[in-house]
């Protein structure tokens, strides 16, 4: 990243309309793509403060003295924190293992006491979390308080969802929680694609809460939840993506995205794995994907290098287990639980951070069979 390199290169105040040039151009890019509809809660004092400062032409010594800290910030503490406020689903997509499978955790959803008892814990750490991992988070009774509660703190609060519950009820409670963020997949753009690939779903159920969601949220003015709709693009719905991005400017989201199909490998399932591959991988020049055909004929990764998070987005389960990133589903790498620690006790343990360490390097899990390459911003084409 230029600021990263700005801040590496920096010897002092020479060379400043430059450096502040190519600082701020970059700052103007995050912020055009997070759109102002995202910045409730997710621009912090600091970041503002240099904005102002760049754009005033201040003395570079003070941005880089605030970079610094960040750049400490970020080494010392988690990027992001995934809270799995469910672990079930009303839903039996094709593509999703989620649901195919045992994930071992005793409870199936989070309870509110636990979710309080994170976030008053994190606070000090973290104050961007996820409240969808496993499961549909709308499932849970307490997840509109669980919201306000982290909102009231804070925290920036993304949600992914699959839409389907979103009735009058969800979406009242959803626009009074303060959720900041919220994506909802769409795999199709026609009822008989839709409905092949979501099972259970009903496609004239999911457009009409979308619009009626959008609809109400422009009705009380706010620019938030900004809204996306998501697409993972197969061979079941490629030849929809136009009818898709049409839908959603009608719908009126706030942006709408195509993602790479992901085929988790952490478990041996050969069927499973076959079945997305022959069935529903697509191979397309519209939407680079994270794999490559080896001579064998099968799928593997195109980048196995470093780990592109660091190991820097926990997850924490429904139990309360420490997950070191969302490609362990199955909770076979639990690093404490947080009912009974203290989150900063088990990120700075000698356990965690010997494994963070040794992922970050070699990649050799299983799980990691699952990962983005390196460059994982290519597998996602934002359309709008």
């Amino acid at each position: 990243m230029i600021i990263y390199n700005v801040y590496q290169k920096w010897k002092g105040p020479s060379a400043v309309e430059e450096i502040i040039g190519k600082v701020f151009q970059e700052l103007c890019e995050i912020l055009r793509t997070i759109g102002l509809s995202m910045l409730k809660g997710l621009m912090t004092n600091r970041w503002l403060q240099i904005v102002v400062q760049v754009r005033k032409g201040k003395a570079i010594h003070s941005l880089s003295s605030r970079l610094h800290r960040v750049f400490q910030r970020l080494h010392k503490y988690p990027n992001d924190i995934v809270i799995e406020t469910a672990s079930v689903c009303n839903l039996n997509c094709t593509i999703c293992r989620s649901v195919k499978a045992d994930l071992g955790r005793k409870n199936r959803f989070m309870s509110f006491d636990l979710f309080k008892k994170i976030i008053d814990d994190i606070v000090p750490v973290c104050n961007t979390i996820g409240v969808s991992y496993c499961g549909e988070p709308l499932l849970n009774k307490d997840i509109f308080k669980m919201v306000r509660y982290a909102a009231d703190k804070g925290m920036c609060v993304s949600m992914l969802t699959n839409g389907v519950l979103l009735n009058a009820e969800a979406r009242k409670g959803l626009l009074d929680s303060g959720l900041n963020f919220m994506a909802i997949s769409m795999d199709g753009a026609s009822k008989h694609t839709y409905e092949s690939i979501r099972i259970g779903a009903p496609f004239e159920t999911l457009v009409e809460n979308i619009r009626l969601f959008v609809k109400e949220r422009n009705h009380r003015r706010l620019s938030y939840p900004a809204i996306d709709l998501q697409m993972v693009v197969t061979q079941k719905n490629i030849h929809e993506v136009d009818a898709f991005e049409k839908l959603a400017r009608d719908l009126g989201v706030d942006r709408a995205y195509l993602k790479s199909l992901h085929i988790d490998r952490s478990k041996e399932d050969t069927e499973y794995v076959k079945n997305l591959e022959k069935d529903y991988f697509v191979n397309s020049t519209m939407l680079p994907t994270r794999y490559v055909v080896n001579k064998q004929g099968n799928l593997e990764l195109k980048d196995k290098g470093l780990c592109p998070q660091k190991v820097r987005t926990p997850v924490i389960t429904t139990d309360g287990d420490v997950l070191p990133c969302c490609f362990d589903i199955f909770g076979e790498h639990v690093l404490g639980n947080i009912a009974n620690q203290r989150f900063l006790d088990i990120w700075n343990s000698g356990k965690y951070t010997d494994f963070r360490r040794d992922l970050a390097l070699h990649r050799k899990l299983p799980m990691c069979a699952n990962c983005l390459p390196s460059n994982y911003k290519t597998i996602n084409k934002i359309l709008f």
